[in-house]
């Protein structure tokens, strides 16, 4: 990719839109704060400034700008992130800067084959005269040909016609049952799916993986089954419909997560495409990952029975551990999504998705239901859960009106009403330090006086040449060859330039600072680099009298004490300069 593409894609990309589809914002004054998702935050330590384009946490040290921001919040290549960049913020690139990426590996795609021919093939037969039966039954619940072509649903039949087929075309026994469409038995080869509806499962790329299979026959206890675990296949690892969703839920800020497939589909016939389904009620950690890469705000919209409530409990509480903005979707009408399209049509579920409250409420709801408040003992350990949840709230009001409440429904006072008077320890990332802070500080003063005036670079190139600290030392290199090759230096370029995350980290840090908004200084140029130099010396100087302090012939003495002298005078004379510019 052109480093101009480039340019214009950051140009374009506005960094508090990018990091407010992943995160909610609040605005104080000309920047924006929100909950740094690279450590357990609890008060707004991280600050984005639309001004500068850079985003920077004070309490980790995270910072960078919006292709940082994404490849470190989605861990994902650089060239990714100028991908989903792109993807945001409605760009058009001219090629994939993920072009390049790693080969496939040729075993997974023997699988990924055998199940892209399965998916056309039932696709196929769901249109002849075998799948008369369950075209009806889904015509009956109002999937039209669009929708199925949408989904790729399909129909196995039975008779082990698609082993069958598969075979004809070459494939293999063996990876037909490596991707788990055939079984082998003692009574023969056998389709898995036979005589099922086929909801094809797809990863995050887009790649068939496995089904979720439907069958009609009354008689069957085992109304759905899905892929067993393969080596494509991990239940708990995979959100349905997450490739499909991903554009929207980024665009709208929030994804919609249901139970099943069919719940996903109303949802797509209401007009709805920002939603996914977890393939039951078991939310994992790996899931909730998933999630929080597309979008701020998780909607939780599971079935309004006990089943569904209590795994809407499991899965936000993990959800919020995980850094998330949780919302619930309350559905007191008994029906799931699509029993409420096939009764309301589109209009009753988008009047439902209306019915949005915070998790607190929907908590304290929950809560209500499960407890006798007539009973003390009950009440009380209503009391206690509820004030645990809320003591997690980041706002001061909230947790002081849900406390209320807490008082109001149970008459228990608490005395808990803001976190702010135990406030947990921030953890601070280590940082290796070579240099004290007030050396430290110069450094970042060179740093930012080259970064702000390209005739910087050039005193500071023939008057020091060097940096003490590793990192600035390279983001100082950085700097130069950046002034050198387009006689000026934006930040943004250089953080776009390194995959160290220290030296974005440092740079982001400069740049945010409000030593930022002070004008370029020559003076304070050449303070700073006089006080590397005073520091450097002062290091050299403590050397010599180490080297004097051991054995030593007579002339290796003379040459190390007359260094030593021309040390403590040059030294001298900078100490000098400094008290007369101070």
């Amino acid at each position: 990719m052109q480093r101009e593409e480039l340019e214009a894609l950051r140009a374009h990309a506005d960094i508090v839109d990018v990091i407010g589809h992943y995160l909610p914002l609040h605005r104080q004054g000309r920047i924006y704060k929100a909950l740094c998702p690279f450590h357990d935050d609890h008060d707004p330590s991280m600050q984005i400034r639309p001004d500068r384009q850079i985003y920077k946490c004070f309490v980790c040290g995270n910072g960078g700008d919006v292709f940082s921001f994404v490849q470190n919040y989605e861990k994902i290549t650089f060239p990714e992130s100028i991908q989903r960049v792109a993807e945001l913020t409605g760009f058009t690139l001219s090629e994939s800067p993920a072009a390049n990426a790693a080969p496939r590996d040729p075993e997974k795609e023997k699988l990924y084959a055998i199940l892209r021919e399965t998916i056309r093939y039932c696709s196929y037969q769901l249109m002849s005269t075998a799948g008369e039966a369950q075209r009806t039954y889904l015509a009956d619940r109002g999937l039209n040909d669009d929708v199925l072509k949408t989904f790729d649903i399909g129909f196995n039949p039975e008779g082990d016609v698609l082993y069958a087929f598969l075979k004809a075309k070459g494939y293999s026994e063996k990876d037909m049952v490596r991707a788990n469409v055939i079984r082998v038995t003692q009574g023969g080869i056998h389709d898995v799916f036979a005589g099922r509806i086929l909801f094809p499962i797809h990863d995050r790329n887009g790649d068939p993986i496995g089904f979720s299979a439907r069958t009609l026959d009354p008689s069957n206890p085992a109304k759905y089954v899905n892929t067993t675990e393969t080596e494509l296949f991990t239940k708990g690892h995979i959100v349905y419909n997450y490739h499909r969703a991903r554009t929207a839920a980024r665009r709208a800020g929030r994804i919609y997560v249901c139970e099943g497939v069919t719940d996903v589909i109303a949802f797509w016939r209401a007009g709805v495409e920002n939603a996914v389904c977890t393939l039951g009620t078991a939310c994992t950690e790996e899931q909730v990952h998933l999630l929080k890469r597309i979008a701020a705000r998780v909607v939780f919209c599971y079935d309004g029975d006990r089943a569904g409530q209590s795994a809407t409990v499991r899965a936000g509480k993990m959800a919020r551990a995980a850094g998330c903005e949780i919302a619930v979707v309350s559905n007191d009408t008994g029906l799931d999504p699509d029993e409420i399209v096939k009764k309301d049509g589109k209009e009753g579920l988008q009047s439902l998705l209306k019915q949005e409250i915070s998790w607190m409420e929907f908590y304290l709801k929950f809560l209500q239901k499960e407890t006798n408040l007539a009973n003390f003992t009950e009440k009380k350990e209503f009391a206690q859960k509820a004030m645990e949840e809320i003591q997690t709230l980041p706002d001061e009001i909230e947790r002081n009106y849900f406390a209320d409440e807490v008082y109001r429904l149970t008459g228990i006072r608490t005395g808990m009403y803001s976190r702010t008077s135990e406030p947990r320890p921030r953890p601070v990332r280590p940082v290796q330090q070579r240099l004290p802070d007030g050396e430290r500080m110069a450094e970042e003063t060179i740093l930012r006086c080259m970064m702000q005036e390209p005739a910087a670079a050039a005193v500071f190139e023939n008057d020091l040449g060097y940096l003490l600290d590793p990192v600035c030392q390279e983001a100082a290199m950085m700097i130069v060859d950046e002034v050198h090759s387009h006689r000026s230096c934006d930040p943004a370029a250089l953080l776009a330039q390194t995959d160290s995350q220290a030296i974005r980290d440092r740079i982001s840090a400069i740049v945010s600072s409000d030593s930022w908004e002070e004008p370029y200084s020559e003076s304070v140029l050449n303070g700073a680099i006089r006080k590397v130099k005073m520091t450097v010396l002062r290091r050299r100087k403590e050397e010599y009298r180490k080297q004097l302090g051991g054995t030593l012939n007579e002339e290796s003495r003379k040459l190390i004490e007359k260094k030593y002298e021309n040390c403590v005078k040059e030294l001298r004379r900078y100490i000098d300069e400094e008290k007369r510019n101070s």
